[in-house]
């Protein structure tokens, strides 16, 4: 894996390499390269040449010469590119005017000055119009010195002539010198830059380290951070799910007594007494389970199931929780239900009955004459998946149009006089609206004050073929079902005394009989003791054995009558988390506290009768 600087160092090398070659695609530095690399390898010939004919003492001229050529390249590659090139024109010119000093007209050396000149033009570009010129200037200027002045008037002494030698000889060590000159400064500049880029390098691993630590640092504390925050969720969560079993615990023990008087035909004014200790009840249970809702949705703790139902019972059951209400009001309920709509689908039924439940209790609570209804739609249908419309309609105290923005925000009613009239803590829109929007639904008001008010909730769903089937339970093995509860035996696992009292009062109503244990551990003591039982009610949280462990004991029993029988969770914390505890325990359902006694019934007829 490359680091950040590896990277920037392999750019800053590969910038490098595109200049050079750009450089050196420049046609004025390739014609300078060979050129004088080109003069250099003839005068080192005619340097071999001279040396070994002595009558003519040329060497000491091609030496300087091919020393210079070969500088002059090195000159260019430093950046010094138009002096390069003025050199070498130079030298050129120079040469061929000593030359043809030396050898004489008659060797026609002086023609060499035409090349010269379109060398000038070869080495310069248009953009260096003027130094083009200058050189072109530069050969016609040495062969107007030549053939009119030394041909013509000049005529040098040995004296003049040794002169004329120490002067180029002088040239070609001024240039060397130049030449070496600048490359040591091109190389101490090169150093020098190196240095900076190793000081900057050194600073910025020393700003990095440093960036480093104090990443690892702010890492840390946001570690901690994070596990403060995760402790303080779960500690909010157990808080939760405790107070959820507390509160929940007594209310069983309210609701429950509460449904078996009424049933016990209680005068008329008891059983107005009895109505409003259920009512009270009730509203209270909403209230908690309210705030539990709201809690685990803004923890993003919600999951949703999906499981195969009946969308029709569904609906009627949801209808049938307010009757008795709607009722008293002389409010008539009803369902409008689509025939298209297929008669079980795959969803999650306890969410889609409490988002209908928080709109049905609205509709009813704010209706006082007319009516409330459900209008079941099917707008979308495919292979897999359907869309379905809810519409819930009431001709009750409407919602004027500026509040109907606010009426889904938390805590918020119409007018705050409406929760002293009707109650509630202005959650349920909240809560309807949040699990809408999470299983990717829309829900819509149309309302006008004093006129009633209509609420449209559109939510997808799958197919049943497409939908997970209700969890099986495990099968009771005994030898021959029942036709009826009557005559069935079912174990009660319950600690607290007043739901020990409620729960019997229920089964034997229902001529079922019980079993009593007071934790876990008695449970599997007798559930080793006795013969087969149809079913057992497992509560959870017990002193000595929880319902957990008694569960798995039971399960590990070697009679399988005995080991397979339905076991149902008895729970009064609502939570996500308690229910994946149970099923992962190996009881088969679950019944949440305070129970529904009709609820209770349909679960010990579907585990003891239906299960044959």
């Amino acid at each position: 894996m490359y680091s950040l600087s590896s990277i920037k160092k392999l750019a800053f090398a590969r910038d490098l390499v595109q200049d050079k070659i750009e450089q050196i695609n420049k046609t004025g530095l390739i014609v300078l390269h060979n050129v004088s690399f080109s003069l250099a390898a003839v005068a080192i010939l005619f340097l071999i040449a001279f040396r070994l004919n002595d009558s003519i003492s040329m060497s000491w001229f091609f030496m300087s010469i091919s020393v210079a050529f070969v500088l002059i390249p090195i000159l260019a590659r430093k950046g010094f590119e138009n002096t390069a090139k003025f050199l070498l024109l130079a030298y050129i010119n120079i040469s061929i005017l000593i030359l043809s000093s030396v050898f004489g007209k008659e060797m026609f050396i002086q023609a060499f000055y035409l090349p010269a000149s379109g060398l000038a033009i070869l080495l310069f570009d248009k953009d260096h119009q003027r130094l083009r010129n200058i050189g072109i200037g530069m050969a016609v200027l040495c062969y107007v010195v030549l053939d009119y002045v030394i041909f013509d008037s000049i005529y040098l002494t040995a004296d003049e002539g040794i002169i004329i030698k120490w002067g180029i000889l002088g040239a070609a060590f001024i240039t060397t010198w130049l030449t070496f000159n600048k490359f040591s400064e091109s190389k101490e500049l090169a150093e020098e830059e190196t240095q900076k880029l190793l000081k900057k390098t050194q600073s910025l691993n020393k700003e990095l380290i440093e960036k480093k630590r104090e990443l690892e640092s702010n890492v840390e504390q946001l570690e901690k951070a994070k596990q403060k925050v995760e402790k303080g969720s779960k500690a909010k969560s157990e808080f939760l799910s405790t107070m959820s079993h507390e509160i929940r615990t007594p209310m069983n023990a309210i609701i429950g007594m509460t449904n078996l008087l009424v049933k016990d035909n209680p005068r008329e004014d008891q059983l107005e007494q009895l109505e409003i200790l259920d009512f009270s009840a009730k509203t209270l249970l909403s209230l908690i389970n309210d705030v539990l809702d709201f809690s685990k949705i803004e923890a993003g703790k919600i999951e949703f199931e999906n499981v195969a139902f009946n969308l029709e019972n569904l609906l009627n059951g949801v209808l049938e929780s307010f009757r008795f209400t709607a009722e008293k009001k002389d409010v008539p309920l009803y369902l409008d239900y689509d025939e298209d709509l297929p008669e079980s689908i795959g969803g999650d039924p306890n969410r889609l009955t409490q988002i209908l439940n928080n709109l049905v209790s609205n509709a009813v609570k704010f209706t006082e004459e007319g009516s409330v209804g459900i209008i079941a739609d099917l707008t979308e249908r495919d292979e897999d998946q359907l869309k379905i419309q809810f519409t819930i309609t009431d001709t009750g105290i409407g919602i004027s149009e500026d509040k109907q923005g606010e009426i889904f925000k938390s805590f918020t009613q119409e007018r705050s006089e409406t929760s002293r009239v009707f109650g509630g803590t202005g959650l349920g829109l909240t809560i309807s609206k949040k699990l809408v929007d999470l299983q990717g639904g829309t829900i819509d008001l149309e309302s006008e004050k004093g006129k009633g008010s209509t609420f449209y909730v559109e939510l997808p769903f799958k197919t049943k073929g497409k939908a997970e089937e209700q969890r099986a339970s495990l099968r009771n093995h005994t030898k021959e079902m029942p036709e009826s509860l009557q005559g069935t035996k079912v174990m009660l696992v319950e600690d607290n005394a007043i739901n020990q009292k409620v729960m019997i009062r229920f089964l034997e109503k229902w001529d079922i009989e019980v079993i009593l244990a007071e934790n876990g551990r008695q449970a599997v003591e007798k559930m080793t003791e006795i013969s087969a039982v149809n079913l057992v009610l497992m509560d959870l949280q017990m002193p000595e054995m929880d319902g957990y462990e008694a569960t798995r004991r039971i399960r590990k029993l070697d009679n399988k009558y005995k080991s397979d029988v339905p076991i149902v969770a008895l729970t009064a914390a609502a939570l996500k988390e308690v229910k994946e505890k149970v099923f992962a325990s190996g009881m088969n359902d679950y019944l949440t506290k305070p129970f529904n006694p009709p609820e209770l019934h349909k679960k010990l007829e579907y585990y003891i009768l239906d299960k044959t």
